[in-house]
């Protein structure tokens, strides 16, 4: 009998290292699975953390120095094409007058006569070549805002969907363009813009 309790402890012993190799081999397969998964959300952290870096750098960079919000009104925060602000003695902009008159409309079957008032605004050194301009094509111009006018939708004009009178605006400066040059009017103002029922 102790033959067989010596064969049971040497194949006890035996046993007990295999079992020990396959209990390591099934945790060596959890630690790698475990492990894996373990690795990624540091691995992602570390990447967010380098993306945040980076960005803070390129804020810092590129950002260059904060506006304050809201519109200020006085010469120095007027800023050029470029973002820089603009001193009291750079180029300054002028209004010049392009128009006053009285056009009609009769595209919706009614009959209307508006009383407009037209200016561009300009850089000072473009002045007289606006005026300029202005003047030699006074008919020319006056004949296109009346056509603008004339072919325009009344609601537009009279400040029903557009309050702003955008449409007429952007038809009117292209026209200007055409004759002064791309890029010389900076804007159209219409200070006046009244629509008058004349088919009582």
């Amino acid at each position: 009998m102790s033959d067989k309790a010596e064969k049971k402890a040497d194949a006890g012993a035996a046993a007990a290292p295999a079992a020990a190799a396959a209990a390591g081999a099934k945790a060596g397969e959890k630690e790698a699975k475990g492990g894996l998964l373990g690795k990624t959300p540091v691995l992602l952290g570390g990447v967010m953390l380098i993306e945040a870096v980076v960005l803070f750098a390129g804020f810092k960079v590129l950002g260059g120095h904060p506006q304050p919000a809201g519109a200020e009104l006085t010469p120095e925060a007027k800023v050029d094409e470029h973002g820089k602000p603009i001193k009291a003695g750079d180029k300054k902009t002028v209004e010049v007058p392009v128009m006053e008159a009285k056009a009609l409309n009769r595209t919706n079957g009614r009959t209307f006569l508006y009383d407009v008032s037209i200016y561009v605004v300009t850089k000072s050194e473009n002045e007289q070549r606006v005026k300029d301009t202005f003047k030699d094509s006074k008919a020319l111009i006056e004949d296109r805002i009346a056509t603008i006018i004339a072919e325009s939708d009344p609601d537009k004009l009279g400040g029903g969907s557009e309050p702003g009178l955008e449409t007429l605006r952007r038809q009117v400066k292209y026209q200007l363009d055409r004759l002064v040059g791309e890029g010389v009017i900076e804007e159209v103002l219409v200070p006046r813009c009244i629509p008058f029922r004349t088919d009582y």
